[in-house]
């Protein structure tokens, strides 16, 4: 008895999965370093940089490895002047925004999907990376049916548009029914891919710093009992 033929995903399929790539990473970034550029201003950026505080900020993220060397020196270049969002990566941008731009903190944590009805900046930006995660998630198969597509490029559009604006809605609406050429076949796929891990690598630090500081917390507590418990004895003599 012969087997079944393999099976591969249609061509529209395909295309579906590389489109979606390409708004996450071309869109996504762009619209990312705009959000950044409004906050924190291309022409105070130095200024901004060195600012003691926000310096220390971030030679603490430094030395939790949730900046890279790579990172480092894109934001202190030998010439400090010459500073500029468009060197940042978009995990480079995620960082900075959710640090260093007061968008404040998210109910459900930045690594799940905010409620519907939360709209705000830090609420899109959390979508925009949850949505990423879950495009890669057909990342083994390089493909996405259509009622899947439908919904993940609305979810992701519309917070792209509250993002960086109404000019983005027919941007994006142009190369929606797009057909990727031969020359892009897997280029944003690499490139979604190499976001998604590296945002992960960033994620576990941030988590093995937030169980240390805990476990801290915990050991504090603990000889503060102890030590508690030692006065009243002694008191009690």
């Amino acid at each position: 008895m012969s087997s079944a033929a393999p099976s591969f995903p249609s061509t529209k399929q395909a295309n579906n999965y590389e489109r979606l790539c390409r708004l996450l990473v071309d869109v996504g970034w762009q619209v990312l370093r705009e959000t950044f550029d409004r906050v924190r201003p291309p022409g105070s950026l130095h200024s901004v940089l060195t600012n003691p505080q926000i310096c220390s900020q971030l030679k603490s993220l430094q030395k939790k490895r949730v900046l890279s060397t790579s990172h480092w020196r894109k934001l202190y270049p030998v010439i400090k002047s010459s500073v500029s969002s468009a060197n940042f990566d978009s995990t480079l941008l995620v960082i900075l925004l959710r640090n260093i731009c007061g968008l404040g903190s998210l109910a459900p944590g930045w690594s799940n999907c905010p409620l519907v009805t939360d709209t705000t900046p830090a609420a899109d930006i959390a979508r925009i990376q949850f949505y990423r995660n879950t495009v890669y998630g057909h990342a083994s198969n390089a493909s996405v049916d259509d009622a899947a597509f439908s919904c993940y490029w609305k979810e992701i559009k519309d917070s792209l548009v509250r993002l960086g604006g109404a000019c983005y809605r027919d941007a994006i609406d142009d190369f929606e029914n797009e057909i990727m050429g031969p020359e892009f076949e897997g280029h944003y796929q690499e490139l979604l891919k190499q976001w998604v891990e590296d945002d992960n690598s960033i994620e576990d630090k941030l988590e093995e710093d937030d169980r240390g500081k805990k476990q801290s917390k915990l050991q504090d507590s603990e000889e503060s009992i102890v030590s508690s418990e030692r006065r009243t004895g002694i008191d009690g003599w």
